[in-house]
């Protein structure tokens, strides 16, 4: 044989070869003729359904529940939007790849691409091939709502009960709602519902679950947890989609846990990032010491904020400021609330005064308008006037240098303070003389000006040299 007899004779057999293939992807193939070479008539029974990303015209996920064991998961999608969803010749493979979602529970295929169309699942269990339901895919004409917006009550500690509406979406005909750890993202539960509340765990009004092979684990306090539910229409679309997180055990509940340690009361107040009113930051008093910082929060303004039931906890993450003489959370969320900030020290623990967040109604004025004097050499005198908000009750002063290392930090009730000056410091925060300042040296100021809730309303800062 020659070599360029040999050639095409390989040639032909990597052709032959790669023909028998059951890819679709290199052999082109409608799934009808997948069908039809498949050794089940009955396709089972696949429960699919398609979501557009958050904010997103061009990204779709595409999701399904498949039984334990399945392989060979393919995504399908028509040649157009104007065909018989039902007649399955119109469908090719699309080379997509199936991740995990909810530990594996779900698996997903991301899809790009603003244009509209018929798609579904796939997959083989126990040589048999199982099919799902055609989903229409609405990314531009009625993409998917991302929102927060869920009751969360407690009846018990361990099983809180979930109710959200519809918004104002008419053709919602199921709904699936997941409960996972925040922190590995690991699976909980999985349901669909027909009606637009579920309890964990009250299977009562539950159609059927992700995982039927496993009763779900009991919830465990203090844990974080992140509730999603989705509400699908009748042609497999996703209308909307909630995620919120919430940890079991209030506030109340988590001092009666503590009944056996002192109770004293803590410092904290909160401002509006500048010309945000979505970020807060939520400061307090820092001790060395301090330990199993918490921050808690209610539902919205109008409970009754000394009842310690109507808050909370929520896992923010917080950070050293002023030279660690104070600490603060960052909060992104349009919603009012009030707030409260715990530590323990020891045996004590330390509950703050209540903090209204009124990033919407009041957003914090950032200036940097206030009057330097040096009536004494080394001993500026800083005078301010109130911005739009007259509701300012007490002022705190903190000079920092020009390394942010703190200095002084100060409360008065009058809208002046000299450093080094007392006579009308209300309290302070650092516990020891503050350092003499350096001629010819920067420093900064920074004063807030706060109402009898806690609240920030006017926030100023200025560097100045030293004369």
């Amino acid at each position: 044989m020659t070599i360029k007899n040999f050639l095409i004779t390989v040639f032909i057999s990597l052709f032959l070869s790669s023909c028998t293939e059951d890819n679709d992807i290199t052999v082109p193939r409608n799934l009808q003729e997948y069908i039809d070479v498949s050794t089940n008539t009955d396709l089972g029974d696949v429960f699919a359904y398609a979501a557009s990303a958050s904010g997103s015209t061009t990204l779709t996920y595409v999701y399904s529940a498949p039984e334990e064991g399945a392989t060979d998961i393919r995504y399908y999608e028509a040649d157009s939007l104007n065909v018989d969803q039902l007649d399955f010749s119109n469908y090719r493979r699309q080379n997509l790849t199936a991740t995990n979602v909810f530990d594996g529970k779900l698996k997903r295929f991301s899809r790009s691409g603003s244009e509209e169309n018929w798609c579904l699942v796939t997959y083989m269990l126990d040589g048999e091939l199982h099919k799902s339901n055609p989903i229409r895919l609405k990314i531009e004409t009625n993409p998917t709502s991302w929102t927060d917006e869920v009751t969360i009550e407690f009846p018990t500690t361990l099983n809180p009960k979930f109710t959200w509406s519809d918004f104002g979406v008419s053709d919602n005909v199921i709904y699936f709602e997941a409960i996972s750890e925040v922190d590995d993202d690991s699976f909980v539960s999985g349901v669909y519902t027909l009606d637009k509340t579920f309890q964990y765990f009250d299977t009562a009004n539950v159609e059927s679950y992700i995982d039927v092979s496993e009763s779900p684990d009991d919830l465990v306090e203090d844990t974080e947890y992140l509730f999603t539910m989705m509400a699908i229409s009748d042609d497999y679309w996703v209308n909307t989609v909630i995620e919120e997180t919430f940890v079991p055990r209030n506030l109340e509940e988590y001092v009666t846990l503590n009944d056996t340690k002192t109770i004293e009361k803590a410092f904290a107040f909160a401002a509006s990032s500048s010309g945000s009113q979505s970020l807060s930051y939520i400061y307090y008093d820092f001790f060395t010491g301090s330990s199993a910082m918490r921050y808690y929060e209610t539902d919205n303004t109008l409970v009754d904020e000394n009842d310690f039931s109507n808050y909370r906890r929520k896992m923010l993450t917080d950070e050293a400021v002023y030279g660690g003489e104070l600490r603060r959370y960052s909060r992104t969320d349009d919603a009012e609330s009030w707030c409260i900030i715990t530590y323990v020290i020891d045996e004590t623990l330390h509950i703050s005064n209540p903090v209204k967040i009124k990033n919407q109604t009041r957003p914090t004025e950032w200036l940097t308008d206030l009057e330097i004097t040096f009536p004494e050499t080394l001993l500026p005198n800083f005078t301010w006037t109130d911005g739009t908000y007259l509701e300012n009750v007490e002022y705190l002063e903190i000079i920092t240098d020009s390394d942010s290392n703190f200095l002084s930090g100060t409360f008065t009730e009058d809208k002046m303070f000299q450093y080094y000056d007392i006579s009308n410091v209300t309290s302070e925060i650092n516990t020891e003389a503050p350092e003499a300042l350096i001629l010819n040296e920067d420093y900064k100021i920074t004063v807030m000006g706060l109402s009898d809730d806690h609240w920030v309303n006017l926030m100023i800062q200025e560097t100045f040299t030293v004369e």
